[in-house]
């Protein structure tokens, strides 16, 4: 039988030891970390093993080193923020809970009693504003007006354009929680590459009351069927929109492009057949450059529309202010005139 001398050094670890120091691997349950691997032997008798020469570094250009301090030195400053911000709040909570003690105190039982109830009438209002919202969410899923928004364009995007797109996806869906009449949101194409960063910019997205679909539209089982109803909005589009359809499908495109790709939308619909047309807004509203909007701008006029029925209104509500031209002649602050375009 071969014995192991409690004098020998450790033994570098093989195949069979754990992998990253001995976090446990996903999905095996039963696998045990251990930092011996070499049978009768102890942590109590094994020797300290000996320290390895020290391996030079890899030199690193100027520039790159300059770039590690700077990015150390930002974590530092961010940490230490957060640590003074943690302060803060809890010296601003203390300081408002003796507040509420004193004020409690200093009460008659008359006042006592009011005050009890007024708290408790809050506590109901926000109560029901919660099960308000959550029914709206519910109802959602279920209503009439179909809205698809589309991110299969993830490969044409830069890092920075998907985060951007993600954000905006995140404001829609915060709108359409809050919207008098919303509409029943897809989100298809989510296997382009846009599924990483809208999980990872849009915290609880696993939660929402969405349709989601790695899938196109064309693809998802709950579109499939429905290839004759869906109209894609498109600026490009030489058909103009005169109202919603509940028995319509709208595509919004999902693309933060900077205008590099011409008639993207507008070439993808014809290809695949569907139907077209863009919103109504130069007939009832002056835009001081393109019509080309964002896609929770979109969903804002669509959101308005559903509620009004009126186009001007729907407009006047949901197009950002910064959007508009002033009529000719209309003062800017009492000076300057804007140009109609």
């Amino acid at each position: 039988m071969s014995s192991t001398s409690p004098n020998d050094p450790a033994p570098k670890a093989g195949t069979d030891a754990p992998a990253a120091d001995g976090i446990l691997p996903k999905g095996d349950s039963k696998f045990t970390p251990t930092l011996w691997s070499t049978p009768g032997v102890v942590p109590e008798q094994a020797a300290t093993p000996e320290p390895e020469p020290e391996v030079s570094a890899v030199p690193i250009s100027k520039n790159a080193a300059k770039k590690a301090a700077k990015k150390a030195a930002w974590d530092a400053k961010k940490a230490a923020r957060k640590a003074q911000e943690k302060e803060e709040k809890q010296r601003r909570g203390e300081e408002v809970r003796a507040d509420h003690a004193k004020k409690l105190e200093a009460m008659t039982d008359e006042e006592r009693k009011q005050y009890d109830e007024e708290r408790a009438a809050v506590r109901e209002k926000r109560k029901k504003e919660a099960e308000e919202a959550k029914a709206r969410k519910k109802a959602a899923l279920t209503a009439p007006q179909c809205v698809v928004i589309d991110l299969e364009f993830g490969d044409l995007m830069e890092e920075k354009e998907k985060k951007s797109m993600a954000y905006q996806l995140g404001i829609c869906y915060s709108a359409n929680c809050k919207a008098v009449v919303p509409a029943q949101i897809h989100v298809t194409g989510l296997g382009s590459g846009m599924g990483g960063v809208v999980r990872k910019v849009c915290s609880g997205v696993e939660h929402w009351a969405v349709h989601m679909s790695d899938e196109t539209y064309l693809e998802s089982p709950a579109l499939a069927e429905r290839k004759t109803n869906l109209v894609y909005l498109t600026a490009d589009s030489e058909h103009e929109l005169e109202d919603f359809k509940d028995d319509e499908v709208y595509i919004i495109g999902g693309i933060v492009d900077r205008n590099r790709y011409k008639n993207l939308t507008l070439n993808k619909a014809n290809e695949q057949g569907i139907r077209h047309a863009r919103l109504p807004i130069r007939d009832h509203l002056k835009m001081s450059g393109t019509h080309v909007l964002t896609v929770n701008q979109t969903l804002d006029i669509i959101h308005a529309q559903l509620e009004l029925r009126d186009w001007d209104q729907a407009m006047d509500r949901a197009v950002p202010m910064r959007k508009r031209t002033r009529e000719e002649g209309e003062e800017d602050g009492g000076e300057k005139k804007a140009k109609d375009q």
